[in-house]
């Protein structure tokens, strides 16, 4: 996976660079992020949950998703900004769903879309 991929090079170098040049560097990395689209077309995290209102899966993993909504993810950027001890990586999660929570979610407030069960 690429962008999973480019993410981690991405941070490692942030790291190296904060290190060298005597930076305070805190990260905070965001697990699943759902919420209002800033652009027109589906993006990589909610083209899952795509697949399941159009019908174009029948059937859903037996896996777990950890989810977090981008309000939470911009909330948790300003607190480890505005707190001067905060250092190191902070995982953003709000909730992990079993992905046959997500459908059962999806089914209960879309019930008009064909939505696996």
């Amino acid at each position: 996976n690429w962008y999973c991929y480019g993410k981690t090079v991405a941070e490692q170098t942030a790291w190296k660079e904060a290190e060298e040049k005597g930076v305070d560097l805190v990260v905070v990395n965001p697990v699943l992020v759902l919420g209002p689209l800033l652009q027109s077309t589906v993006n990589a995290s909610t083209v899952h949950v795509m697949k399941y209102l159009t019908g174009a899966v029948k059937t859903y993993a037996n896996s777990v998703q950890a989810y977090v909504h981008v309000k939470d993810v911009a909330l948790a950027h300003i607190l480890v900004f505005e707190n001067a001890a905060a250092s190191g990586r902070y995982l953003c999660a709000e909730s992990v769903l079993h992905r046959g929570d997500v459908v059962a979610i999806l089914a209960k407030l879309f019930p008009e879309y064909p939505i696996p069960t």
